[in-house]
């Protein structure tokens, strides 16, 4: 009997608290207002989404301002192109123009010339202006062709470089050649082939490729054309350039003289 009644109060005991504690926790809950209650439940979901609103709005400006920009740039870009295109039309109309005046200058300077002098005077004349590359020449020559290697990056050694052209143009000339052009530009006294950026320059004027040096003149086949080959095969096995060479009747341009000016002193003594 003892212990029949001492199990059935400690499961009284044990009832008991089980029902103060559940008391307790509704109690608590119960002084919360519904509000809170919703907004405890609510809250994490809430959240997410704020969140994910405010990570579509931050995407959707930066794409808005990604396409304003490439807008912007595009539309910059086709304002250059059309600057140059219409630059490029104003100096070759006024080339033109130039070229026509040159034309009539020479025409008067002939027949000055012809009206005084002798034909000695006539074929020393004619044999300077093919020295200085002042008159149009033709003949007999070669057409050295040369072009960047297949696939080559921009800025790379597999590229055609000036010194290379140089180098093409002194081996010409100690070939026998009395009048070269590189891309139709012929070269002077005062000619100068150099680089500026990603451009070759002759006469200051930007080539494109491929470069086609032409040469008039006897071109003998001795050490001068061994001479070439070995430089072509050279640019080819080390950095791959591509290179040709072609015999034929040339038809060279004449050349853009530049007058030299030369400083004087003045009457005191000192130049401007």
């Amino acid at each position: 009997m003892t212990s029949a009644a001492g199990d059935l109060q400690a499961a009284e005991s044990d009832g008991l608290l089980e029902s103060f504690l559940a008391q307790v926790v509704v109690d608590d809950y119960a002084g919360i207002p519904a509000a809170d209650q919703r907004g405890i439940r609510g809250n994490p979901g809430w959240m997410a989404t704020a969140m994910a609103l405010v990570i579509g709005v931050i995407v959707a400006a930066a794409l808005l301002t990604a396409r304003a920009s490439d807008a912007e740039r595009q539309q910059v870009r086709d304002g250059l192109a059309e600057r140059v295109t219409a630059l490029s039309v104003a100096v070759a109309d006024r080339q033109a123009v130039v070229d026509g005046q040159a034309a009539q200058v020479d025409s008067l300077e002939s027949a000055l010339l012809d009206a005084s002098r002798s034909d000695a005077d006539g074929e020393r004349l004619a044999t300077l202006s093919t020295l200085a590359a002042a008159t149009d020449l033709s003949g007999p020559g070669l057409t050295v062709t040369i072009d960047d290697a297949r696939d080559a990056q921009a800025g790379s050694l597999n590229t055609v470089l000036d010194r290379d052209l140089q180098d093409i143009v002194n081996v010409l000339w100690q070939m026998g050649a009395v009048g070269i052009a590189v891309n139709d530009q012929r070269l002077t006294s005062d000619t100068a082939i150099r680089s500026a950026g990603g451009a070759i320059l002759v006469n200051y004027q930007p080539l494109s490729r491929p470069y086609r040096l032409a040469a008039v003149g006897p071109m003998d086949g001795g050490d001068g054309e061994t001479g070439l080959q070995s430089l072509l095969t050279r640019l080819t096995a080390d950095y791959g350039l591509v290179t040709d060479v072609a015999a034929g009747d040339i038809a060279l341009p004449a050349g853009d003289l530049i007058v030299p000016r030369y400083a004087l002193p003045t009457e005191g003594g000192t130049t401007p």
